[in-house]
């Protein structure tokens, strides 16, 4: 047995752990499990610890969720009403493409089991809206929460910067960006900042405040990655109430404290972004696996798709010596369209229904969809380990400002 299987084993005894307390003390293991999953780092470069044949530590945690939610149904009698539609909807969409792929001799393999994942997170996000109905957890401990989980993240980046060696070439050469789940959580709050800055002042004191921004900021840099820089910086420009001329300025800061970072750290991927046939050849390399799967689909495909279990060749692979099937490409959009067509877009509606269904600030469902719309061109953010903890943010985050009355369960049919 591995050392690396080893780990993963430790990690999904906890998050079996945390499941069982769940039944006893739902409402105070759900923020302590979603700490728990932030400081664990779910980037690629570590995934033999947190995963195995596509199952994440964590997925056994959200399997006891939804065990209990399934008897809190039955012991409140409600199975029976509009929930048992959308749990039959959902189960109906799998059973369809699971369907597809046996009549399309699919193998039942790890590639037809990782494109589950989808399905598992919009799961996790449903079960989160429809049982989270009030705050369980204050907006001031979530925010010290962040900034413990923040300087962790920080000071682990530091030590892998000067301590780490990778016998895969391309994470030992892209040693100076790391991002995993609390990358995005930072943008997400960022985001937040922007538009209620004012309703968290009345929970949290300046310094506090500015000092998770700072951090989260850090998080942002340390990344490096060019899409949540513009999607950030439209998102900014657009949506804040800041005077024009000092969002100019702000930005311009931004990007040279991003440019500079870049620079220090001889990031050529970012240096080398001025020159057009750099930039052809990197969106070459990210869209066109998918692309070719485009020019080989059947025009009735373009409804459905080729379903689950579809895989894209990635033959630069090779040189890492790893497995050039890939289930998913850099984007949310390609890789959804060539395994559900136009059933992808139903996807993605429900995508940000789940998000945003604890916000009522049409200002800030705006700004999330903006920001996510952006991040889903060069990133496949519904395959992405981590992704879960998004909602349970937002809902931890905007429960605890009590910008909602409370939540209730969600009619996909409404």
């Amino acid at each position: 047995m591995s050392f690396d299987f080893l780990i993963y084993i430790f990690l999904s005894t906890i998050s079996i752990f945390f499941g069982l307390i769940y039944f006893i003390k739902p409402n105070r293991v759900l923020p302590i499990f979603f700490v728990f999953g932030l400081l664990i780092p779910t980037s690629n470069q570590f995934m033999s610890y947190t995963s195995f044949n596509g199952i994440y530590f964590y997925d056994y945690f959200f399997i006891s969720l939804t065990i209990y939610y399934l008897i809190s149904l039955l012991v409140n009698k409600k199975i029976f009403t509009k929930n048992i539609i959308n749990i039959l909807l959902g189960l109906s969409i799998l059973l369809f493409y699971f369907l597809l792929a046996i009549s399309n001799s699919v193998s039942i393999d790890k590639y037809l089991f990782r494109d589950l994942r989808p399905f598992i997170t919009l799961g996790c996000a449903f079960i989160f809206v429809s049982s989270i109905k009030i705050s369980i957890i204050s907006f001031k401990a979530l925010i010290n929460s962040l900034i413990g989980v923040f300087l962790i993240k920080i000071l682990f980046f530091i030590i892998i910067l000067y301590g780490a060696s990778y016998e895969d070439l391309y994470y030992q050469n892209n040693i100076f960006r790391y991002f995993d789940a609390v990358t995005f959580v930072a943008s997400l709050l960022i985001i937040s900042f922007m538009l209620v800055k004012e309703s968290m002042l009345k929970h949290v004191s300046n310094f506090s405040l500015h000092l998770v921004l700072a951090l989260a900021l850090v998080i942002v840099l340390i990344s490096n990655l060019r899409i949540l820089i513009i999607s950030l910086g439209l998102v900014y420009l657009f949506f804040n109430k800041t005077n024009f001329i000092k969002k100019i300025i702000y930005l311009s800061v931004a990007i040279s404290f991003f440019l500079f970072y870049s620079t220090i750290m001889n990031a050529n991927r970012v240096l080398d972004a001025n020159s057009s046939d750099v930039v052809a050849l990197q969106i070459v390399s990210r869209f066109a696996p998918a692309v070719e799967k485009i020019v080989e689909m059947k025009p009735y495909e373009y409804i459905y798709g080729l379903g689950v279990g579809t895989t894209f060749e990635i033959p630069w692979f090779e040189y890492r010596s790893l497995d050039t099937k890939l289930n998913t490409i850099d984007s949310t959009y390609l890789s959804l369209f060539v395994k559900y067509g136009m059933f992808s877009i139903l996807i993605l509606i429900l995508f940000f229904r789940l998000l945003l269904f604890n916000i009522n600030n049409r200002k800030i469902k705006k700004s999330f969809i903006i920001f996510y719309v952006i991040i889903f061109l060069t990133m496949s953010s519904l395959y992405q380990s981590g992704t879960v903890f998004h909602f349970l943010f937002l809902n931890l985050l905007f429960l605890s400002l009590k910008n909602e009355n409370t939540s209730h369960p969600l009619s996909i049919n409404s």
